[in-house]
């Protein structure tokens, strides 16, 4: 888990008095004791990063969901074992997107028809306004939901906290960038029937070699990519969750992609699903060589995970070379 350090005028008397204590019992060789004062301290919302200078504490986001309030994403309950209350679970994940995000989810509502959803709001600690407008628009609305953060989370953090509260046979997830121009969801319903096709979406990616990735336009694709995915809520519990080791979207998406066609099921782009996404610029904090330097750790941890797995790809090169062998021997007879 990603998080950021505090200053000690933030945290309460006690619990940094619990924290001292705790490091008197681990300099004395107590680490049971120790362990379960490190328990209490994660209860209360702190992470425990020990050094050789003491324990230093981090604050953890906590969640408020529809008025609810969660310390930490660890006592957020899963509603992943839950059965379905809905057809359709639509989550976004917004920060500091304020107009973006209001268009997107007020286009879901615009042309939901009879669809049988809930629209989760996933609001990343954004500093722009954006949850009191969420916060009527759920009382207006049942079918939508605020899930607010304390702080910052990463973006598969974030992601993980509208799955882990979603109800929906379907999962979709969608760019605060889209704009709905008609019904998707309907489409979207009939790919999911096929019990062969996992993941469906607008956008595609086809790689050749597991480390070149382009955009395709082809119906079967590698990776479907986060501006519109959608795949059965069920199909978590054999792929897991978003890996929260990825900081940017796109190998998040490629990672998950891979994770569903491991189970032998397709990613299948459809074509001209109607919506539009909107390019908008948002501010980075990051600079250039930063951005390039996670990008790589991105990319490597990726490698890690699938770059041996070439019988996951649609047309390995081994596949090209067998085909080509193929073709000579047709031509020699």
């Amino acid at each position: 888990m990603s998080t950021h350090p505090y200053r000690h005028s933030s945290i309460p008397e006690e619990i940094l008095a619990l924290s001292h204590e705790r490091d008197i019992l681990r300099r004395r060789g107590q680490y049971d004791r120790a362990d379960l004062l490190k328990r209490q301290l994660e209860e209360a919302g702190y992470l425990v990063k020990d050094n050789p200078h003491g324990a230093h504490l981090v604050i953890l986001p906590s969640i408020n969901v529809d008025g609810k309030l969660y310390r930490t994403t660890r006592q957020l309950p899963s509603m992943l074992e839950e059965p379905d209350l809905n057809t359709f679970s639509v989550i976004i994940v917004v920060q500091n997107n304020a107009m973006a995000a209001r268009r997107c989810c007020e286009s879901i509502l615009k042309y939901a028809g009879g669809a049988n959803l809930e629209v989760l709001l996933v609001d990343n600690a954004s500093q722009d306004g954006f949850d009191l407008w969420a916060e009527t628009q759920r009382h207006r609305d049942s079918r939508v939901h605020l899930l607010r953060t304390s702080r910052t989370m990463p973006l598969g953090e974030a992601r993980n906290v509208g799955l882990k509260q979603s109800h929906g046979r379907y999962i979709v997830l969608l760019d605060a960038a889209v704009e709905l121009t008609g019904d998707i969801f309907t489409p979207l319903a009939e790919a999911l029937a096929d019990e062969t096709i996992g993941l469906t979406g607008a956008c595609g990616l086809h790689t050749d070699d597991l480390r070149h990735f382009e955009e395709s336009t082809e119906s079967e694709v590698e990776v479907i990519d986060g501006t519109c995915m959608a795949f059965k809520r069920s199909l978590l519990h054999e792929t897991g969750l978003f890996d929260e080791h990825y900081r940017f979207p796109l190998y998040m998406d490629i990672d998950f992609s891979f994770s569903i066609r491991d189970e032998e099921l397709q990613t299948i782009r459809l074509d001209n699903l109607p919506l539009v996404r909107h390019l908008e610029e948002q501010s980075s904090a990051l600079s250039d060589s930063e951005r390039t330097r996670i990008t790589k750790r991105n990319f490597y941890h990726f490698l890690e995970k699938w770059g041996d797995r070439d019988d996951l790809l649609l047309y390995s090169e081994s596949e090209e070379d067998e085909e080509y062998v193929d073709e000579d021997e047709d031509s020699d007879e």
